[in-house]
């Protein structure tokens, strides 16, 4: 289990100076598209996808209009996302995936569900150029420009799986109880769509703020924000919180077999003395900063009925906390991993 210690660094990096490396893709032919030609020429892109919606200032993905996917979809969200993923790829000890095929020949066909803006399936599709990479997602907000091994599918996890192909990876990160509605469902359509031994790896976080050194105070502002978020999140029946045992019970329901979990801590804010775990805990709380208001703003107007300005007087008072030296505090991490048996059926 990955450890953070309380002690604050003596000159912890100054928020406003820093420098985020931010992938390159130009290396890349714009022809590469990451979107095949047999997805194009079918009813799978709809002009309907690309008519997001405008809502407190913040576009969200036609399928959202339920009102329960809570995430923006718009360019301040995606660079949220890549700031995070950063941030959990240093908490994860740069490691990808867990799953034991990173030897000779490695993965072959890997599925990345929730894909997002694609930058973990461009990072894989770079380090394993043999295997062929898809990135689904319900927003088409991906770049064309990537890997020739990479191509990206419009899809809702939610609803049955109609892949051709046949994984010896699927993954998530990120992906939480308010992007899944049903684990159970998610490890039913995976283990239908994988290859006999091929694995399942959820890389998710537990959005419950805590801290060993008792800093983080019940009547702070940030928990206030916490408790209502997930109060709001609940009301939309959706969830905040991960709980990997029951991931690991379900995979095993679904007959995944050698299910195992291990546990990390994302630090929020530059106080750990480990170099890496600091500089994960700098991203997650620039990223956190970034997207606190496209966070809330579904959670707390939908969900809790609030206003705007309410939540927005709430949110200026967590930021001043989160960027206190005094707040020592972490996100729970899990990474829940499964195999589908060798002798299973295709």
């Amino acid at each position: 289990m990955a450890s953070s210690s309380s002690s604050l660094p003596e000159e912890p990096p100054i928020l406003s100076t820093v420098d985020l490396e931010i992938r390159d893709t130009s290396g890349y032919a714009s022809s590469d598209s990451g979107y095949s030609e047999a997805l194009l020429s079918t009813a799978s892109i709809t002009s309907s996808i690309y008519q997001y919606e405008l809502e407190n200032g913040r576009t969200y993905h036609a399928f959202a209009r339920d009102k329960k996917h809570v995430l923006p979809n718009d360019e301040i969200e995606q660079e949220r996302m890549d700031i995070h993923y950063h941030s959990m790829r240093l908490t994860l000890e740069e490691t990808h995936f867990f799953a034991p095929l990173q030897t000779p020949p490695g993965p072959r066909m890997i599925l990345d569900i929730g894909t997002g803006t694609g930058i973990w399936a461009i990072d894989v599709a770079d380090e394993y150029p043999d295997a062929q990479v898809i990135g689904a997602d319900l927003s088409p907000i991906q770049p064309s420009a990537v890997p020739p091994n990479l191509e990206f599918q419009i899809m809702d996890a939610d609803e049955e799986w109609n892949f051709s192909q046949k994984f010896d990876l699927v993954h998530t990160r990120l992906m939480n109880g308010f992007s899944i509605k049903s684990w159970p469902f998610f490890y039913e359509q995976a283990y239908k769509s994988m290859l006999p031994g091929g694995w399942v790896e959820n890389q998710e976080f537990d959005l419950a703020f805590m801290s060993d050194d008792g800093s983080l105070s019940p009547s702070s502002a940030t928990q206030q924000w916490l408790d209502l978020w997930n109060l709001g999140i609940s009301n939309l029946g959706l969830t905040g919180r991960c709980d990997p045992e029951y991931m690991a019970r379900e995979m095993a329901t679904a007959g995944f077999v050698n299910v195992s979990i291990r546990a990390y801590k994302m630090p929020i804010g530059p106080w750990p003395k480990d170099k890496r775990l600091r500089q994960a805990g700098l991203l997650f709380l620039v990223g956190y900063l970034e997207g606190l208001s496209g966070l809330s703003l579904r959670t707390f107007t939908y969900g809790l009925g609030w206003g705007v300005e309410e939540m927005e007087v709430l949110l200026a008072k967590v930021r001043t906390e989160v960027k206190s030296k005094k707040l020592h505090c972490y996100v729970p991490v899990y990474v829940v991993t499964g195999q589908k048996p060798e002798g299973a059926a295709t």
